[in-house]
């Protein structure tokens, strides 16, 4: 989000701005130029908010309350915290992962049904990620984040203490729902502090955020093995519960940083008329439907979830494959199994100077051209690392599925995890940034919410079915048949590059 001037307006006389309005603040004017920070519309109709764009938020120039004003330190302690509770609710799915035969044993339930606490709790957080996007543009940032832990860490609590399995399934359920909306908010802090387009410092935040989410989904299953060696299955859970602990604490510390809540508060404390919320109800459901309007309208929206999901689904899948693979193949502990993810964290590592290579090669020299014509660089020319890691995604899988022989040392199936995990960051990362730059501050959060949502939504089946895929038709062929889902997402990237332009003017979000 830019900061931009708008015109002064006079101090004799009350003025109330649009905005002011639409959020229903009634302040008085200033003589003093004013930057500017999008908002949404609360006077609107639920059709035109759907598609409509967010007005600005005024502070007058150089006002302590204006989060971009705030000091670098501080701007980066909650940054900080941002990027650490949406890393804790990410964790909280494959720090269970270790845990799933001890559950077998001790509720007497099925593989299937001991593998579903993960899965349900991914799939809260897709849902707990949708509908923080819509508290988030309500109420504000901080009162999520001291509404929701609590709730995920009481629900952790129970789930942890659980004596019987239908307590464990519904309190990670609602556990993973109230989760995910650090998902959510920690976007739109950063965006509240930083202008995250031209600032280097929230640039770096950001690709920080992306990474640590990418690491906790790997880091996970590390974790949760480590844990059991010493522990019972419980201790899966308390960890994550001290975790979130933390969090807690913290999220009653840092301060609000969205703009218009600010404004309601100091209008507040001025004694100024502030207008109840009704109408926020109307922005409530905007937000909700939005995304999963695009998912269905958008051109680009629903391919690029299905890359981030079919991604992201595979290394569910591998939560249940690898233990699978390995115990029964090579004979692992699974303390072993569990280090076996770290190939994944070094491809992961690896990716980032790949990325950074592509994008000195081609991105930046894209954009420094533009400047030099003055136009603008298609957003188009960031694809260029995952139109590569693409093909690269299902050579990954059928490596995994054909490596992993007896007579096969056990050291080739792991390798494979380090060309998959640089695929994982480069698709989880470059296309997103492709989503933000087509869309922008106006609907990138409503497409990061969607794509958030489907990915979520699809991963957590994944483990339910993977067990019983590869007792259909066995290990290779069960992750060949993965590899099978990932070469039909070759072309998305490449349709992209080609006729980007051609399907962005079908938008009916970008028409203005």
């Amino acid at each position: 989000m830019e900061m931009t001037t708008t015109a002064a307006v006079t101090l004799a006389k009350p003025i109330i701005s649009s905005q002011e309005r639409d959020f229903g603040l009634d302040t008085a004017g200033s003589s003093i130029e004013k930057t500017s920070i999008p908002m949404t519309k609360v006077d609107m109709t639920f059709g035109a908010l759907m598609i409509s764009r967010p007005e600005p938020v005024e502070f007058e120039e150089g006002d302590e309350g204006n989060p971009r004003n705030w000091t670098i330190g501080r701007k980066c302690i909650i940054t900080a915290f941002a990027i650490y509770a949406a890393s804790v609710a990410i964790i909280g799915a494959p720090i269970y992962t270790a845990a799933i035969p001890s559950i077998e044993v001790q509720f007497h339930v099925s593989t299937t049904l001991a593998i579903a606490p993960l899965s349900l709790f991914a799939y809260g957080i897709g849902f707990g990620a949708l509908l923080g996007t819509a508290a988030c543009e309500i109420m504000g940032r901080r009162i999520v984040y001291r509404v929701t832990f609590p709730l995920a860490l009481i629900f952790t609590i129970v789930g942890g203490s659980a004596q019987n399995f239908a307590t464990l399934a519904v309190s990670r359920t609602l556990a993973g729902l109230f989760a995910g909306p650090s998902l959510a908010v920690g976007v739109g802090v950063m965006n509240d502090l930083w202008n995250v387009s031209l600032d280097k410092v929230g640039t770096t935040f950001v690709v920080l955020y992306a990474v640590f989410l990418i690491f906790g989904t790997q880091i996970g299953p590390m974790a949760s093995a480590s844990l059991l060696r010493d522990h019972s299955w419980r201790w899966t859970l308390w960890a994550l519960a001290i975790l979130l602990g933390t969090t807690v604490i913290a999220g009653f510390i840092v301060p609000e940083t969205y703009a218009p809540e600010i404004q309601r508060s100091r209008a507040k404390k001025n004694k100024l008329s502030v207008a109840n919320r009704g109408a926020s109800f109307n922005i409530f459901l905007a937000s909700i439907g939005r995304p999963l309007h695009m998912l269905l309208v958008e051109p680009l929206v629903l391919p690029s979830g299905l890359v981030l999901a079919v991604t992201q689904s595979v290394v569910f899948a591998y939560y249940i494959a690898y233990a699978l693979l390995f115990e029964e193949v090579y004979n692992f502990t699974q303390f072993q199994v569990g280090m076996a993810f770290g190939a994944l964290v070094v491809g992961s590592i690896l990716a980032v100077p790949v990325m950074g290579i592509f994008d000195r090669l081609t991105y930046q020299k894209a954009r420094d051209a533009a400047i030099r014509s003055g136009t603008t660089v298609l957003p188009e020319k960031r694809l260029y690392p995952t139109m590569l890691s693409v093909i690269l995604f299902p050579i990954s899988l059928f490596w995994l599925a054909w490596s992993g022989r007896p007579h096969i040392h056990w050291v080739a199936p792991v390798l494979s995890g380090v060309l998959f995990g640089l695929v994982y960051v480069i698709n989880m990362m470059v296309i997103p940034a492709y989503n933000n730059d087509v869309y922008a501050a106006h609907y990138g959060p409503s497409v990061m919410a969607a794509t958030t949502f489907l990915r979520f939504t699809i991963s957590s089946c994944f483990p339910l079915f993977t067990a019983q895929v590869v007792n259909d038709l066995g290990i290779s062929w069960a992750i060949t048949l993965l590899g099978f889902i990932a070469v039909a997402m070759i072309p998305i990237p490449w349709v992209f590059f080609k006729w980007g332009p051609v399907l962005r003017s079908k938008s009916r979000y970008l028409k203005d």
